[in-house]
């Protein structure tokens, strides 16, 4: 045997990291790192951890992983180790950063107010989105929205009239609304169209009264009807009394009445806070203080039916 064929064989080459696979990785470290910010419930951190940081770095993954499967298809060997951990990786950080998998956390979630809430309206009608988890309201992924809620007038099982093709074809349109609670009028804005439905504008609460209630407690009424506000700002107001009627300005596909409490008049910069009502009734059955609950199946108006008993 000669001392040729005695030599071992090379060692094979370390494999080698490329700039994407290292990219892949840093994305997954950082949505964990941003995940565990958000669920710190540090206030203002942790809004633009969960509403700004994760979404980022879910969008982040598209153009990687395009990069990656040209990378593999034409830097041959395709299947190398560092490029199967990097495509889990994205996988992983893609799918955190496009879905929300969980309610929004807030810091304000054990908040309690001092004051008595009662519905904004009069008679009974349909909660389409409320309550605090993600299967029976949609703004519960929002941190500035987590208890925002939706209420609509539903007759017969439908909410509008003839092919709802026009605002006024909905049932709840130009419906009073009602003060929910003692206050100060902060904001109000008026004179924005309200759209067909279907449409929306790009004013996201249309025209809408936002009015303090007390220290960093601040009540949201939006998409209401153009020219319908029947109050100005600084003007002191009483659970009950008229502000509006509904319409469908703003990020609105359909008229409705959008309600919610928050601990800044500044949106989207606040956090929601929970927003409980007294003395009505859900489904005809009494509740002393709770949150109407939204519908499961957002096609149709299925959630509770709410009307205001007299505030004891």
């Amino acid at each position: 045997m000669t001392e040729e064929t005695q030599q071992a064989p090379p060692a094979p080459a370390p494999e080698r990291w490329e700039l994407w696979t290292l990219v892949a990785l840093s994305l997954a470290i950082l949505m964990v790192l941003t995940y565990a910010i958000a669920f710190m419930r540090l206030g203002t951190p942790s809004i633009y951890a969960y509403a700004l940081g994760i979404r980022a770095f879910g969008f982040m993954t598209v153009p990687l992983m395009f990069l990656g499967l040209l990378r593999t298809v034409f830097r041959p060997p395709a299947i190398r180790r560092s490029r199967t951990i990097a495509f889990v990786a994205l996988t992983f950080t893609g799918i955190l950063g496009h879905k929300p998998m969980f309610s929004a956390p807030v810091s304000t979630e054990d908040w309690t107010s001092t004051h008595t809430y009662r519905l904004p309206f009069e008679g009974e009608w349909t909660t389409i989105a409320g309550g605090d988890d993600m299967d029976r309201n949609y703004h519960a992924t929002m941190p500035t929205l987590r208890y925002a809620y939706d209420f609509t007038v539903v007759k017969d099982g439908a909410t509008f009239r003839l092919d709802g093709a026009r605002a006024d074809d909905y049932f709840v349109f130009g419906q009073p609304v009602v003060a929910p609670v003692d206050g100060k009028v902060v904001r109000v804005e008026d004179g924005i169209a309200d759209a067909t439905p279907g449409t929306t504008d790009a004013a996201f609460f249309g025209n809408h009264i936002v009015v303090e209630v007390g220290p960093a407690e601040y009540l949201y009424l939006a998409h209401l009807k153009k020219d319908s506000i029947e109050v100005k700002v600084g003007e002191n107001i009483k659970a009950g009394q008229l502000l509006a009627e509904v319409g469908n300005s703003g990020y609105s596909i359909a008229p409705h009445l959008h309600v919610h409490l928050q601990n800044t008049t500044e949106f989207p910069n606040g956090e929601s806070l929970p927003l409980r009502f007294s003395n009505y009734a859900a489904n005809g059955k009494p509740v002393a203080l709770g949150m109407p609950l939204g519908s499961i199946d957002t096609s149709k108006p299925s959630g509770e039916r709410v009307a205001q008993m007299p505030i004891q």
